[in-house]
């Protein structure tokens, strides 16, 4: 059934100061040249560390090699850890984070025709094929609306053209910047959260904040005439200060951004539905699973995950305030491994408590379990279903009349269990399009981790 939220809440702490950003860095490269990746390995659950996240910090280096794929641990000279095959030799090579976990993994551009892998291996491709630009352009990849999820773009000439989704499609931006003959780049050059474009021009780089036509915002030297240009940062490593012992109920942002997110512990009745809207209109979200939903849909699962993050909601759905420690870490383990094995994507440090109920031990408990917790500032009611007294429109306006910067919206993937009603489904087209229209957009929680 859908998670109710019980009347008892834990009072939201003032809005943290804004966390720092999980990633400083894309790069798109040309066929034949060195790529620049991220490999990201697992801790084990319940690392000693308290909130310490299943994916350690930093770039790694990686490079192409006709259809091989070669991955190493350290920025250091040595043998590649991981070794694999994607794609064809000739084919363009890319990297990004196609799906919001955090993780950057494969793609090659064949032609005109994008493929992309959600893991760092061998492997059916996930997402694709599909068309976007032509076979002459320059292929570019970048988080173009800061909402954790990185797509495509092509630079014919010296204009760029830009989409906020993997998928054939209309560009969302189409403007000029630098020469033809510039090298292009994309990076988050001023830290908001956002990539943005740039050019390297004879060992200069021209740096511009916005995805428009524009004066640059930066213009320094670095590297000499013929250098390949690579962009790269350092991750966050840790669940943020401010996630520790307490939680979030609005992200930690003055910008015009909001979060929706889904929790998935009775049936998959909306789910197809949310997809196609999600993906359809180029929004980002983030999902909670419970294990045993997992389990029971892996195939629903399997394709949220391979386009949106996913996040830890229990194994069975209890009450954690009547959980010893010990069943808590047992809870978050077998959801953990349920979640990895339907998605490949290691759901940590996100997590919402069933119910919504906590207290300051449970939460401490889930910190030591590598996970921080994430609340509400919106709840939509969809769960209570038609039978309940909802309908579409109360679900509109409860959302459209709560928004704020970094608002998080709790919604449900299924249908009610008497009614049958999909309220959250039904009514999110509208939602994004009042919020759109009121100058939001779209972001994940992971963004801010």
């Amino acid at each position: 059934m859908p998670d109710a939220p019980p009347a008892s809440r834990l009072s939201h702490t003032p809005r943290p100061s804004r966390a720092s950003r999980r990633r400083l860095w894309r790069v798109a490269l040309l066929a034949g040249l060195a790529v620049l990746a991220l490999l990201l390995t697992s801790l084990p659950l319940g690392a000693s560390s308290p909130a310490a996240v299943g994916q350690p910090a930093g770039e790694r280096p990686a490079v192409g090699r006709g259809s091989t794929w070669h991955l190493r641990d350290t920025l250091s000279t040595g043998p590649a850890e991981t070794t694999f095959s994607y794609g064809r030799g000739s084919d363009i090579k890319v990297m990004g984070d196609w799906n919001g976990d955090g993780l950057v993994t494969p793609g090659v551009v064949r032609g005109n025709k994008w493929y992309m892998r959600n893991a760092n291996s061998g492997g059916p491709t996930d997402i694709g094929p599909f068309l976007y630009g032509r076979t002459s352009d320059v292929k570019v990849v970048g988080d173009w609306n800061g909402d954790g999820i990185d797509t495509i773009g092509v630079v014919r000439g010296n204009t760029w053209i830009l989409r906020n989704a993997n998928s054939s499609g209309p560009a969302f931006a189409k403007f000029t910047y630098g020469r033809s003959t510039d090298q292009k780049v994309a990076g988050d050059w001023n830290r908001n959260g956002t990539e943005t474009i740039g050019v390297f021009r004879d060992g200069e780089w021209i740096l511009r904040n916005a995805n428009s036509s524009g004066p640059a915002a930066s213009r320094f030297a670095f590297g000499t005439a013929g250098d390949t240009p690579l962009t790269w940062g350092v991750a966050a490593t840790t669940v943020p200060t401010s996630l520790r012992g307490t939680e979030w109920a609005t992200l930690p942002t003055s910008r015009p951004v909001i979060a929706l997110t889904f929790d998935a512990g009775g049936n998959d009745g909306g789910a197809a539905d949310i997809m196609e809207t999600l993906r359809a209109e180029g929004v980002s979200a983030t999902f909670f699973f419970t294990g045993s939903w997992a389990d029971r849909y892996p195939a629903v699962a399997r394709d949220i995950g391979t386009y949106f993050p996913v996040g830890n909601h229990s194994r069975t759905h209890p009450d954690f305030r009547e959980l010893t420690d010990a069943e808590i870490a047992a809870e978050l383990e077998g959801a953990h491994d349920s979640i990895r094995a339907a998605t490949g994507q290691d759901d940590r440090p996100l997590f919402r408590f069933p119910y919504g109920a906590r207290d300051a031990r449970t939460i401490e408990a889930v910190n030591d379990n590598s996970y921080g917790t994430f609340y509400w500032s919106i709840d939509t009611l969809g769960w209570q279903g038609t039978s309940g007294g909802q309908s579409a429109q109360s679900v509109i306006d409860r959302v459209v009349d709560g928004a704020e910067p970094g608002a998080i919206v709790l919604m449900h993937v299924g249908a009610h269990p008497t009614d049958g009603s999909t309220l959250d489904a039904d009514a999110l087209p509208e939602i994004i399009r009042e919020l759109r229209a009121r100058g939001y957009g779209f972001t994940t929680l992971r963004e801010y981790t």
